[in-house]
């Protein structure tokens, strides 16, 4: 609690409590400096040793003070200077732990070094011991909010129940400034949200500290309640500004309300068109000014973007692609982009997207899309033209929606002698598709490509077939849900995928592309790509109607920017449709190192199956998490 806060307390305290707290920073702060000058000035701190602190882990003290931990990679490879033990500077990062603890309730708390350990008198190391004693914090008793004249027209109880999350300080919770002033910020945007733009909240404390008590007194200048002004628009070159403006969330003469103007910024990054957009209403707290005019500053995206890379991995081999982008079609919403990639598992894909954003509504887009592309993977070798059509809705920041119409035409080549395929003396099949997919999404997972929080969901459906004719008519159900947690410094992230198709063709075949298969780098570790499940006589994979994959992977920071990982995974495919054998499950365990890189970790797998004859250890390579 900082003082010049406990200075601010209620009517008779205001006298006697600055030499209390006065006297408690003192008593604290000539024990911490009776510390005699040490000898090992000069000495290199290797590690930093806390006891004594339950409320706050070592790692958040350690962003307290300047001295640092400094292990063998940082030292020669990040080529990071070691802290050096120095009797003054140690002192007064002593105090910024004191003063640390005050600031989140722990007016009496009391750090010290408790030892100075030599582990190399030589080189000239050591270990450095503190200790601390958090004592009693400070704790909520009462909260108070009063208005200054003239009263606002506003439900006192609305600005702490009805704020995002509401009041963090409430009766029986430790005080801490931050809280304080986060506390302060949700009262302001309550009331800002409500017109009264120039609202300000000041605050009293009034500390028991025999009790280790404070009531909070919260005082609100609303001012007046405000209106939007006029909107003005700049940056803009090849985007019409009627674009720009369709997008606006609120209307000019209108009750002021700050999250239209974050929901219009959202708008206009959605439409992937602008670098920077900044949306400032131009209040002067001097003369009051109402209504508030509305600065609408944005910086375009290139009209012409492109993105080239290379690289290699286990499955894929060799892997290229390029990405071109056109936007602000005739000065308006729409892009185009240009997409095509090379690699060992698909030799070619090509394709063009017309995409219009907002298109009928906010939250509708199209996209037209057609595109060829050929597919080399274990289990079948096609090649496809085809047209996809899809509609995206936005739920909100985390949930989408699609459906889409497609049409295919597709020649697989097949192996001599394949008896699932008809004709099977050619060495060619053809045939037709055509039908609707759907597909949900939700993913609050964060960060990304490092995730340790959340979850990331998809959940699909296709139907091929019966009423948009072509040549086979099934349905296709699947449903990959995955969770990601921290827990002390391990990251624990879990994967359950399941999948089924029906066909109600009297063969009942489905085309090879459609199929489920498992085993590889994103699936089960301990077999190949699609090493998994049924084969053909001749051995590749033939893939199944029915799929159950679970992984559990735990991740944990090795050095530097090396993760190490351990996993298990389970799955198998079967045949018929919707069947699932639990004790037909194959599992594997192994792991592995993931790589911090600007484009995602590069991640090293070694997977080893469980329970099988062969045991064949298996070795990836590859971009981005398993899962």
């Amino acid at each position: 609690m900082k003082y010049i806060q406990l200075i601010k307390n209620y009517k008779q305290q205001k006298e006697i409590l600055p030499k209390i707290i006065s006297a408690i920073f003192l008593i604290s702060f000539l024990c911490l400096f009776s510390l005699k000058s040490s000898s090992q000035d000069n000495y290199e701190i290797r590690k930093i040793k806390i006891k004594g602190n339950k409320t706050f882990s070592k790692s958040e003290i350690l962003d307290v003070i300047n001295i640092k931990e400094t292990n063998f990679v940082q030292r020669k490879i990040q080529k990071k200077d070691p802290s050096l033990y120095d009797h003054e500077y140690i002192k007064n990062d002593i105090l910024r732990i004191i003063q640390y603890y005050q600031s989140e309730g722990f007016l009496k708390a009391h750090t010290q070094i408790d030892s100075v350990k030599i582990i190399n008198e030589k080189k000239k190391r050591v270990d450095l011991y503190i200790s601390i004693k958090e004592d009693i914090p400070i704790k909520v008793d009462s909260i108070s909010i009063s208005f200054v004249e003239p009263y606002p027209k506003v439900n006192i109880d609305s600005l702490t129940m009805r704020t995002p999350r509401n009041l963090r300080l409430k009766h029986g919770r430790r005080f801490s400034d931050k809280t304080l002033y986060d506390d302060i910020q949700r009262i302001n945007t309550r009331l800002v949200n409500l017109g009264y733009v120039y609202t300000n909240t000041q605050f009293d404390l009034d500390l028991k500290l025999e009790k280790n008590t404070t009531d909070i007194f919260y005082k609100i200048n609303a001012g007046p309640i405000c209106k939007y002004g006029e909107t003005t628009i700049s940056g803009n070159k090849y985007i019409k500004e009627k674009i720009i403006r369709k997008q606006l969330k609120y209307i000019e003469g209108k009750q002021f309300n700050q999250d239209r103007l974050e929901d219009t910024r959202k708008l206009l990054y959605n439409l992937q068109l602008f670098r920077i957009v900044s949306i400032a209403p131009q209040k002067d707290i001097k003369t009051m000014r109402n209504p508030i005019p509305i600065e609408i500053r944005i910086e375009e995206m290139p009209r012409w973007m492109s993105k080239f890379g290379i690289g290699w991995g286990t499955e894929d081999k060799f892997r290229a692609f390029a990405d071109i982008t056109y936007r602000g079609i005739l000065g308006g919403s729409s892009r185009l982009n240009l997409y095509a990639k090379h690699s060992a598992l698909t030799p070619y894909y090509v394709s063009l997207s017309w995409i219009q954003p907002q298109f009928l509504i906010r939250k509708l887009s199209l996209t037209i899309n057609p595109y060829i592309k050929r597919e080399n993977e274990p289990g079948y070798n096609t090649q496809t033209i085809g047209l996809n059509v899809p509609f995206g809705y936005t739920i909100n920041g985390m949930a989408m929606a699609s459906i889409s119409y497609y049409l295919e035409k597709v020649t697989q080549h097949i192996e001599s002698d394949d008896a699932e395929v008809p004709n099977s003396e050619d060495d060619k099949f053809l045939y037709n598709k055509s039908g609707i997919t759907g597909v949900y999404t939700y993913n609050n997972s964060t960060p990304v490509y490092y995730a340790y929080k959340g979850w990331n969901i998809a959940a699909g459906w296709k139907i091929n077939g019966y009423i948009f004719g072509m040549d086979f008519n099934y349905t296709r159900l699947w449903f990959d849900v995955r969770k990601y947690q921290k827990i002390n410094g391990f990251v624990i992230s879990g994967r359950l995928m399941w999948g089924g198709i029906y066909s109600s063709d009297e063969n009942g075949f489905i085309p090879v592309e459609d199929r489920f298969y498992s085993g590889g780098s994103n699936s089960n570790r301990g077999w190949a790509r699609a090493g998994l499940g049924p084969k053909r006589e001749s051995g590749t994979p033939l893939g199944g109607k029915s799929i159950i994959e679970m992984n559990l992977e735990v991740r944990h920071k090795l050095f530097w920017k090396i993760d190490l990982a351990a996993f298990v995974d389970a799955g198998n495919v079967w045949t018929p449709a919707y069947y699932y054998r639990f004790n037909e499950l194959a599992y594997a365990a192994g792991g592995g190192l993931r790589i911090d890189t600007p484009i995602g970790p590069v991640r090293i797998d070694v997977g080893v199956p469980l329970r099988n004859e062969k045991k064949s250890i298996q070795f990836f390579l590859s971009i981005g998490q398993a899962f």
